[in-house]
């Protein structure tokens, strides 16, 4: 992703962004300045490369989800890799390194990669790289098909569009429903599906190909 690119979604995420007030969260993370500007601004962001960054909405589920309270209770998740990576920064007014730790051991002494600069960081595109400069996480990619119609029916499948960003009408939803296993979305990963699933109370009805 070039730096012109990055700025472009920048402005267009900024042009949709429907920032909450930080005192909604201020009680529960102090966040550092850094990161609290930039989510003042953006809000939460995707990007193509996969990493996702938390809106202050999503900021406590993910939280509580990835049981980072528990494991790191003196840092904060502020985004992912859509893969085995999770974002995560320490509490603290001034703090700016980004440890990008695997989801399943959130251990900052032994990272898969630390971040000197969130500002710096943002700036090279949130770029993930090893030592040579190439990107070497090997996330697996793949389709995401319903198999299983939720119990909740019509409004199950409302659920799952809203959850997905699925680019379908719920018509067009309900019909693909009728012949199952049907195809929703391309090229997502496992984890963050599972994630999502996991959030909406809908475990067990998907599956990446």
């Amino acid at each position: 992703m070039t730096e012109k690119d990055l700025k472009k979604m920048l402005f267009d995420n900024l042009q949709k962004s429907k920032a909450l007030p930080f005192e909604l969260k201020e009680e529960k993370y102090k966040l550092p300045a850094v990161y609290k500007e930039f989510i003042g601004k953006y809000d939460g962001l995707s990007l193509e490369n996969g990493c996702t960054f938390y809106s202050l909405e999503e900021l406590d589920a993910m939280n509580k989800d990835l049981q980072v309270n528990i494991y790191q209770p003196d840092t904060v998740a502020v985004g992912d890799d859509g893969g085995d990576l999770v974002f995560l920064m320490k509490q603290e007014k001034e703090a700016k390194t980004v440890y990008l730790v695997d989801a399943g051991d959130y251990d900052l002494e032994s990272p898969y990669q630390i971040i000197p600069d969130f500002n710096k960081w943002m700036e090279k595109g949130f770029e993930i790289e090893d030592i040579d400069g190439e990107d070497v996480r090997g996330v697996d990619y793949g389709d995401l098909y319903l198999i299983k119609m939720p119990k909740e029916g019509v409004k199950g499948l409302v659920t799952i569009k809203r959850a997905f960003n699925l680019e379908m009408s719920t018509g067009e939803l309900l019909q693909k429903s009728k012949n199952l296993p049907t195809k929703l979305l391309s090229n997502i990963t496992s984890s963050k599906a599972n994630i999502i699933a996991e959030k909406i109370g809908m475990p067990g009805l998907f599956e990446i190909r």
